[in-house]
């Protein structure tokens, strides 16, 4: 039996839609496939609207003095004639939404949509019940009719659809290959230095869990920065691949570790090291910004703080002894590095 669901996930593939309207095109998927067709026209979607009482667009439609379910017949006695693909209907709507201020399409958008000219299938039927573009933008952004003055202190019906959504971060966040070795290498110096199993290159393994458990710090201290300011608007950071903990992305591989690293070593002193460069201009406010900057020294404290408790715990437990003491002394000199930084 036909499907009209794989035109409808490539037709909407790049636009960003509110539950609401996804809701609806899935249920217009439904109605095109119970009528065979594989494609989804504008009266289809009009009459998945329908199906969802209470959306924007209903809510319009209804405060504008016009009855939803009286419309329906008017579309459907106007026949199939020409109609608009579901990509370019979709397109209509996204740009409506930009117009309006929206950052997501919602059911009002996909209604607007439906009322320009190169969808005759829906909009001669809806501008001949008395339903125009024009009135239904003005009662989307002000909540009053064509005429009527604007009542001061009336809630605006697409407010909410003002607010900038949170960024998805499906696809987005990702632990690197090279993160994971650091820390796997990290975590078996120090199980080895736990279990003393291998005395005579004690030297080599402090060495190594010092340096990897800052090597991790640090990507964690930039991994803050960088995940604040995804969160703050400035999309750039995913695609420098700071989201993935990865220290080779940043923005200078040499200044940023491996001088620090030398340093560490040579006079163990410890450099603030890593820089995930961040587009402010691309924030949304200052607050946004201060947020983005506080981020990482909170990941470095935060990792502190869990060195600190290991510190707080062990006495209490007996956990430090003969045999375990250089891993104890190699922690504490990685909580003293990352105090520095």
């Amino acid at each position: 039996m036909p499907d009209a669901t794989t035109e409808l996930e490539h037709a909407s593939a790049d636009i960003v839609l509110t539950r609401d309207a996804r809701e609806i095109l899935d249920r217009a998927a439904k109605v095109a496939t119970a009528r065979g067709s594989l494609h989804i026209v504008p009266a289809d979607v009009f009459n998945a609207t329908l199906q969802l009482p209470g959306n924007l667009a209903d809510a319009e439609m209804r405060a504008l003095g016009f009855d939803p379910k009286s419309i329906a017949p008017l579309i459907e006695a106007n026949g199939a004639g020409e109609t608009l693909p579901l990509r370019q209907l979709l397109v209509n709507a996204n740009r409506e939404a930009g117009v309006l201020g929206h950052y997501q399409v919602d059911s009002i958008h996909l209604l607007l949509a439906m009322l320009y000219t190169d969808s005759p299938s829906t909009s001669v039927p809806l501008m001949k019940a008395g339903l125009t573009l024009y009135d239904l933008r003005r009662h989307v952004q002000t909540g009053t009719k064509t005429g009527a003055p604007p009542v001061h202190g009336s809630a605006r019906p697409d407010a909410d659809l003002r607010k900038r959504p949170w960024p998805s971060l499906q696809g987005v966040l990702g632990i690197s290959p090279v993160f994971i070795g650091i820390v796997g290498a990290t975590a078996v110096a120090g199980v080895l230095l736990w279990m003393n199993y291998l005395p005579r290159y004690v030297a080599f393994l402090t060495l190594l869990f010092v340096v990897g458990g800052w090597v991790t710090s640090l990507c964690i201290h930039e991994f803050g920065h960088a995940f604040v300011a995804y969160l703050g608007g400035d999309r750039s950071v995913a695609g420098a691949g700071y989201l993935t903990l990865n220290p080779l992305r940043y923005t200078n591989v040499t200044m940023s570790l491996v001088l620090p690293i030398i340093f560490l070593l040579l006079g163990g002193i410890a450099l603030p090291g890593g820089a995930v460069y961040i587009n402010h201009s691309a924030l949304r406010s200052r607050v946004w910004s201060s947020a983005v900057s506080i981020a990482g020294p909170v990941g470095t404290v935060l990792c502190g703080l869990l060195i600190a408790g290991v510190f707080f715990v062990a006495p209490q437990h007996s956990w430090i002894t003969q045999g375990n003491l250089n891993f104890f002394a190699g922690l504490a000199m990685l909580g003293f590095f990352m105090a520095l930084a």
